[in-house]
């Protein structure tokens, strides 16, 4: 066999060992690395599970309060919306009462009888109130 091929085949075998070491060593490291950017990114993916939970029940709550407070406007609008009818609606009565009231002292005014109960009724009242008044 010739010398130089079997020399060639020695480099050869101590290239690939050397090559090998050599991808070893690399290796090692990075192995390490590579496990520590996994461990973190399990971290963060942890992390971020906690947050969606939390913004989905914020989200929840959020809507919540809307339709409260959505409720509670059409409450309040109803309420003032009865308040601005019973204006109406007092002005009505009083409207109705004060014509009535205009007929009573126009009956009142032209027969004496009907004075005299008047005066009556009120002086009965006008009692009462001082009554109430001592």
């Amino acid at each position: 066999m010739n010398i130089w091929l079997l020399a060639s085949v020695v480099i050869l075998v101590m290239a690939v060992v050397v090559l090998i070491g050599c991808i070893a060593a690399v290796i090692g490291p990075i192995k390490k690395i590579v496990t520590l950017l996994m461990a973190h990114a399990e971290r963060i993916q942890k992390q971020l599970s906690q947050i969606q939970t939390e913004t989905t029940h914020l989200a929840a709550t959020v809507d919540q309060m809307k339709a409260d407070i959505e409720f509670k406007k059409q409450s309040v609008q109803t309420v003032i919306q009865s308040v601005k009818n019973t204006g109406a609606a007092l002005n009505q009565v009083s409207d109705v009462s004060h014509a009535a009231a205009l007929t009573v002292m126009k009956k009142a005014t032209d027969d004496p009888q009907r004075q005299a109960e008047v005066e009556r009724w009120t002086n009965t009242a006008m009692g009462f109130i001082n009554r109430r008044a001592q």
